[in-house]
């Protein structure tokens, strides 16, 4: 035995060194593996945790992104605008009295678009641009901005009636008005640059006036989009003969020849309260105000008097039922042009572009509705 055993078994003996002295080594090694291993532990859970929060994190992310998208829809439901005179009013007629199948053209918008935009109406029977104006301010500080995608300003059958009727307006004054009223308009304009548009349009101004602008600089094919966009419908085609048989019925007031004026009732000759001849020259002064607005694409121009006289006079005569006012194939003649030309001119305002503005029942999950239309909360 060597003398460091001897002292080891010395001091056991005496009480000095007992057996727990010399399992401490031992438990002191089997301390630090199990503090090592409950340090990775550690660590593991303190990863899980952080793996699971920020997929949780994640998860809200995307379920606020795709709230607000939803909600930015939900609360800015397009809007499409129509003021006019009593072709405006009568766009919503059902079975009118006189023409029990029409189904006025701005029904049928009504149905096309429903469920993706609010077709508003505005119709002012028998008025002129005139008497208008100051309607058409309030209509538009009434209406959120930012909702607006299109105005569709029609106006001019009744600025044409005879020179003295208590309709009638001045040439100058109606291409002034229909300036005015563009201007107020695209005073309201907003940031369309969000929505895919793709228009090339020009006309070439007859008659310089001042233009109206919404930028500082004239409209480039780069320049964003801006909304709302104007339909502006000229005023249509008249059927004079069927307007001189309405008159026969009460139904038109016809006007005594200026030549004639003053004359005995039986030398006295009619004519008609609408006539071609005036009406031609008011649908030309709309080609000439939309061509100075800039930008120059925010103006849709839909010729109607064009549109009709170029039709065969048998089809003509068909679209009117006192020769000022549509009958119901005239209703859908009116309703397929302004279509036609969206189709064409503006497809991002189409149905099919705008789409939806709330989720399709088809795509809502019956096992977890709430949570889908939650976003409309």
């Amino acid at each position: 035995m060597t003398l460091t055993q001897r002292s080891v078994t010395d001091a056991r003996s005496s009480g000095v060194i007992d057996d727990q002295d010399e399992q401490e080594p031992e438990l002191a090694a089997e301390s630090r593996v199990a503090s090592h291993t409950g340090h990775w532990q550690l660590r593991w859970q303190r990863t899980v945790r952080a793996l699971d929060s920020l997929y949780a994190q994640a998860r809200n992310s995307v379920s606020e992104q795709i709230r607000a998208l939803f909600q930015r829809r939900v609360a800015a439901v397009p809007q499409l605008l129509f003021i006019g005179d009593s072709l405006t009013e009568r766009g919503l007629q059902v079975a009118a009295e006189n023409d029990p199948n029409a189904i006025g053209w701005g029904i049928r918008l009504v149905q096309e678009y429903n469920g993706v935009a609010d077709c508003i109406f505005r119709g002012l029977s028998g008025y002129n641009t005139r008497w208008a104006l100051p309607l058409i301010r309030r209509f538009l500080a009434d209406l959120p901005v930012e909702h607006l995608l299109l105005v569709g300003v029609w106006f001019g059958a009744n600025d044409a009636a005879s020179v003295g009727a208590a309709q009638y307006v001045p040439l100058d004054e109606y291409a002034s008005n229909l300036y005015e009223i563009m201007k107020l308009i695209l005073e309201r304009s907003h940031d369309g640059a969000q929505m895919p548009v793709c228009l090339d349009r020009r006309h070439r101004a007859d008659e310089p006036m001042p233009a109206v602008s919404t930028t500082s600089a004239d409209s480039t094919e780069t320049t964003p989009k801006r909304y709302p966009y104007i339909l502006l419908m000229t005023p249509p085609w008249v059927d004079e003969s069927a307007r001189m048989r309405a008159a026969s019925t009460g139904r038109a007031a016809p006007t005594p020849t200026s030549q004639d004026t003053g004359s005995t009732t039986a030398n006295i000759r009619l004519e008609p309260d609408r006539q071609n001849v005036r009406t031609s020259k008011y649908a030309q002064a709309c080609h000439r105000v939309a061509a100075q607005i800039r930008p120059r694409e925010s103006v849709l121009l839909l010729d109607l008097y064009e549109r009709i006289q170029g039709l065969p006079p048998n089809e003509r005569s068909t679209l009117y039922n006192d020769g000022l006012h549509l009958s119901a194939r005239g209703q859908e003649f009116v309703f397929q042009a302004i279509r036609q030309l969206l189709a064409e001119e503006a497809p991002a305002l189409t149905p099919s572009s705008l789409g939806q503005y709330a989720i399709p029942w088809r795509d809502i999950n019956p096992s977890r509705p709430r949570e889908q239309l939650a976003i409309y909360e």
